[in-house]
């Protein structure tokens, strides 16, 4: 039996160390000495104490144990940087437990894993998600300004083009005035996806404040309702919501909201039903948005959040690109698919103090 017990100990891949009530060491592999930076003679015999409590070079490493010594905790598992005698620094899975024997500690068990690798990894991966992020973060800056200064260079120029035809309608025949209508319907078009882009690249947090969800959903309900696609419509709303509050900019959530369910009622036509649900988890709120209507085709699902890109005869193709923009300034997120049986379902993520981060920075 203590030839097994040797065997097990050499092969074991992660470090064990084996403490006794009084807190001294009783056995400890090969693996540990390697992993923690100690000659397996500085483990026999020694207490955890003269180990790892007579300096501060580990504190978080030392209190896993001592936890378990001194509450008789049965598991006691953390992650825990560590610091070598070289200075190198790990980081480690620490796991003890304290065993009982008829009512009484007997021994701590340690287990403990080199997770560096690993958290070196997490870490470089974090770095560049954040680098992405700031990329994308100055991109997007780049581009609204870029609209910005595009949609003040052209609403002039369309202005301008605007008057003069109306002016010229005043004074030509009515065979002329059949061309000079087309132009300035072509120019209200215009207008209209200036004013659009001019409204996107204005968007941003501006009053935080604790709104109450329902609230939100109310509100963004009443905005559609005098919409030509809503009136006479007799549209069915359910909706199941917790009784929450989110830290928003209550007009931009309100508006974004708006924007959705409007889409939802020009392509669901007449008699619709709309369905809006929301849930909190962990500090942020899902909210869904599902209808009766055809749902989303192939290209919509690709494009639905272009800009200009729509399917309506009327309206620039603005909406969801909005809708997004300002879920996306308080630190959430908008994806669009289709349900199992062929609806659209859209689903918003937003943190519940999502705005804050916004504003603060």
């Amino acid at each position: 039996m203590q030839q097994l017990v040797e065997a097990i100990l050499v092969n074991l891949p992660v470090g064990l160390i084996i403490i006794g009530p009084d807190g001294r060491i009783i056995e400890a592999n090969r693996a540990a000495c390697h992993i923690l930076g100690c000659s397996l003679e500085e483990f026999k015999g020694s207490s955890w104490g003269e180990l790892f409590l007579s300096h501060d070079d580990n504190p978080e490493f030392a209190e896993v144990v001592t936890d378990a010594i001194q509450n008789e905790t049965r598991k006691v598992e953390r992650v825990t940087p560590y610091q070598l005698p070289d200075g190198k620094r790990k980081f480690l899975s620490v796991i003890s437990a304290a065993l009982h024997d008829k009512g009484r500690m007997s021994s701590i068990v340690v287990l403990i894993e080199d997770m560096t690798e690993l958290a070196v990894m997490h870490q470089r991966e974090k770095d560049i998600l954040a680098q992405n992020h700031r990329l994308a973060t100055d991109r997007a800056k780049s581009l609204i300004a870029f609209a910005r200064s595009v949609a003040h260079q052209i609403r002039n120029p369309i202005m301008s083009i605007a008057g003069f035809t109306r002016l010229l309608k005043r004074k030509t025949n009515d065979d002329a005035r059949e061309s000079l209508d087309a132009i300035a319907e072509e120019t209200l078009k215009l207008e209209g996806m200036v004013r659009s882009v001019a409204e996107y690249s204005a968007i941003a947090v501006a009053r935080i404040a604790q709104v109450n969800l329902w609230v939100v959903i109310e509100e963004a309900k009443r905005h559609i309702e005098n919409h030509p696609a809503c009136i006479g419509q007799d549209i069915r709303w359910k909706t199941d919501c917790p009784d929450m509050n989110l830290r928003v900019d209550r007009d931009l959530m309100v508006q974004a909201l708006a924007e959705l369910l409007l889409n939802s009622a020009e392509f669901a036509g007449a008699k619709a039903e709309i369905t809006v649900c929301a849930k909190e988890s962990e500090g942020a709120v899902t909210i869904t948005v599902t209808d009766s209507g055809p749902g989303f085709t192939s290209e919509g699902l690709d494009l639905a959040f272009d800009p200009f890109y729509t399917t309506k005869t009327v309206g620039a193709g603005m909406g969801l690109t909005r809708a997004r923009r300002i879920v996306g300034e308080h630190q959430g997120t908008i994806a669009i698919a289709n349900t199992d049986d062929g609806h659209a379902l859209i689903t918003i993520y937003v943190p519940v103090n999502g705005a804050e981060v916004i504003a603060a920075a």
